[in-house]
């Protein structure tokens, strides 16, 4: 792959490929290039190569997509594996859902679906070689092969594109100026001046918006009319049927030459009989001439009753095949649709378990958290208890103690009246204790006294 140049425009004021600023790239058009499509154009532009097939209008399938008003237009942008210098990967991408939906909404307001409701008319584009503007060229080719299939249209759709280039605002991008430049701005419109698609890519002031669309309706209306033109070139030829008139009077023309040349022959005959030969010749000639004439006319019917058959046999088939790709299409989206569903599930069981595991964890820490506060109240208690165990067990020993202290002095009384006793035993003599007769304690009031 080449580097990005040193100046995209030189200094006379043209660009890399010789182009001033309002020139668009070399144009080729071929319409009816696909015979087995109801319209169908090939294109390129600069290096662009696009080929487009149109199919319908149609029956819709699967019917859940048929309006009941109108008829449903299907867009399908591709570009090949081969048609990059790297090696473009097959299939759907982003960029072509994109592209195949704009170019779509480009041509629903021109196309009269309303007359075609509950069917479909299929537009399918493959970039064969793409070198920048390859949607703006697919819309050209697009635009053809509708009116080459017949396709009732309010006007024919052209498109090109104006960028920025070096500060500068330029018509129809190349490659380098599109890699390189500053901005790209898709627009397509009718002949009409009805703009049905704008794209921008880069940043534009107000003013260069507005030198842009003028330079894209002088590269449109050079589009529409190299459009024209070739659309010209199929439509304005004679009908078939006047064709044939024209082949049928030529024959009859060689046969009046043929019988002329013979009636030359036998001019001068003086006999009876050389006049009635030349007579019988002369219808002979006519008679073949006519013969011939309805021959071949039988032969071209036979002939175009084949082709018709043909192509209806390989109609059928394309529609069968078509509604088989449509029919596979649909299972492999309702099975990736499946697929992704199962995976959001998935995902969404995971996600549950996941959470369902952190609350259980949390659960589990708050149990612990819980259980050790537990653990910690009964301890305490447990404390507590054992503390007021201790105390009551001081208090005993402290009653104890006063009990035993209080039972000491209860004694003494014994000891005092043991005393006295063993005095009085001591005292015992000759003498004899006279008792109080006053106390009552003391007896009967001295009665036993001496």
């Amino acid at each position: 792959m080449s580097g990005k140049p040193e100046k995209l425009i030189t200094d006379d004021g043209l660009r890399l490929d010789g182009r001033r600023m309002d020139e668009i790239r070399p144009m080729k058009i071929e319409i009816g290039v696909l015979s087995r499509a109801d319209g169908s154009c090939y294109l390129e532009w600069g290096r662009n190569k696009i080929l487009v097939g149109v199919y319908g209008p149609r029956e819709a399938h699967p019917r859940r997509m048929q309006r009941p008003d109108s008829a449903v237009i299907r867009y399908r942008y591709n570009m090949a594996a081969f048609s990059v210098e790297d090696r473009a990967r097959p299939g759907h991408s982003r960029r072509s859902i994109e592209i195949s939906k704009v170019s779509r909404d480009a041509f629903e307001p021109v196309i009269m679906s309303e007359l075609y409701p509950k069917a479909a008319i299929d537009i399918f584009v493959e970039v064969l070689q793409a070198d920048a503007g390859t949607r703006t060229a697919a819309i050209n080719a697009s635009a053809v092969a509708l009116a080459d299939a017949g396709i009732p249209m309010r006007g024919l759709v052209t498109s090109c594109a104006f960028g920025k280039v070096d500060g500068q605002v330029v018509l129809d991008l190349s490659k380098d100026e599109d890699n390189y430049g500053e901005a790209d701005f898709p627009v397509a419109m009718t002949q009409d001046g009805e703009i049905t698609l704008v794209q921008m890519d880069g940043h534009l002031t107000q003013d260069e918006i507005k030198r842009g669309l003028e330079l894209v309706k002088k590269g449109c209306s050079q589009i529409f009319a190299l459009q024209q033109a070739v659309l010209r070139t199929k439509f304005e030829f004679p009908e078939a049927e006047e064709a044939d008139e024209l082949e049928e009077g030529e024959a009859v023309e060689a046969a009046e030459a043929e019988i002329s040349e013979v009636a030359a022959k036998y001019a001068g005959a003086t006999e009876v009989e050389e006049a009635a030969e030349a007579g019988e010749v002369i219808s002979e000639a006519e008679e073949e001439a006519e013969e011939e004439a309805e021959e071949e006319a039988e032969e071209e019917a036979e002939e175009e009753a084949e082709e018709e058959a043909e192509e209806e046999a390989e109609e059928e088939a394309e529609e069968e095949a078509e509604e088989e790709a449509e029919e596979e299409a649909e299972e492999e989206a309702e099975e990736e649709a499946e697929e992704e569903a199962e995976d959001e599930l998935e995902d969404e069981d995971e996600e549950l378990e996941a959470e369902e595991e952190a609350e259980e964890e949390e659960l589990e820490d708050e149990d612990k958290e819980l259980e050790a506060e537990e653990e910690a109240e009964e301890e305490a208690e447990e404390e507590e208890l054992e503390d007021e165990l201790e105390d009551e067990e001081e208090l005993e020993a402290e009653e104890e103690a006063e009990e035993e202290e209080d039972e000491i002095p209860a004694e003494e009384p014994e000891e005092d009246s043991e005393k006295e006793a063993e005095e009085e035993e001591k005292s015992e003599g000759p003498w004899k204790v006279v008792k109080d007769p006053l106390d009552p304690e003391a007896g009967n009031g001295g009665e036993n006294d001496e």
